[in-house]
């Protein structure tokens, strides 16, 4: 899935700046940002909102951005998320485990820089992809939950993600910079069949990054030497 979002980048890059472009590399910059989640909204049954039952959670995300205009960039990225359930809110079968909700996220996003200074750039950005969520006895491994419904089904699914965002890029130096970032997101895990139509549903997060960018082109001028006069 995270290789189809890069080459989907990619394609789009080349087709916004012409086949085969000279300046290429200089138009490509990778990502890595650690940073936290919260929920906001959306209920756990009908007894409880999700963030009843959830402490804030925390994440690693990696992306490749493409600039397709100078105040434009695709990132196609992919993040692990996970929010261990709070101790008195475990079921009975995982009160020995460490359980969470782990948010596997796969998001193509479209950015808008809001400032072309090589020191600061605001920037708005907007997207979506998939999440396979899951409720596992494990933050990172784990066994999956049964549904509440149906026993033998999981407590998982596929569903669709949207975010939107606002955040800084900070550029201290030519080929590194540092993001700050807050995003929200909407996932959209609502499924009648599998969770009760007072269970699970749409659910919506507010995730915090901070991150570094290592960037292929130079994204500051390079320092103008002094003339000498005589």
């Amino acid at each position: 899935m995270f290789k189809r979002l890069v080459c989907l980048v990619l394609l789009a890059g080349l087709a916004a700046s012409g086949l085969m472009a000279a300046d290429f590399p200089d138009r490509v910059s990778v990502r890595l940002d650690p940073g936290t989640l919260f929920s906001l909204h959306g209920r756990y049954s009908a007894s409880y909102n999700l963030k009843e039952m959830v402490l804030s959670g925390a994440g690693l995300g990696l992306s490749l951005r493409f600039r397709v205009h100078p105040a434009i960039l695709l990132e196609a990225g992919y993040s692990y998320n996970w929010m261990f359930i709070k101790k008195d809110m475990r079921p009975a079968a995982y009160l020995a485990d460490k359980p969470a909700l782990v948010l596997p996220m796969y998001t193509l996003n479209g950015t808008v820089l809001m400032s072309q200074s090589e020191s600061l750039r605001p920037y708005f950005t907007l997207g979506g992809g998939l999440c396979p969520w899951r409720f596992s006895s494990e933050g990172l491994r784990g066994e999956i939950w049964p549904s509440p419904l149906d026993s033998d089904d999981t407590f998982a699914k596929n569903s669709l993600i949207l975010n939107t965002g606002l955040g800084l890029e900070i550029i201290p130096w030519s080929r590194v910079s540092f993001v700050v970032e807050a995003k929200y997101h909407l996932l959209f895990s609502k499924d009648a069949v599998r969770f009760g139509t007072t269970g699970f549903n749409n659910q919506g997060f507010l995730g915090l990054r901070l991150g570094i960018v290592y960037s292929f082109g130079a994204q500051k001028s390079p320092p103008q030497e002094e003339e000498d006069f005589e």
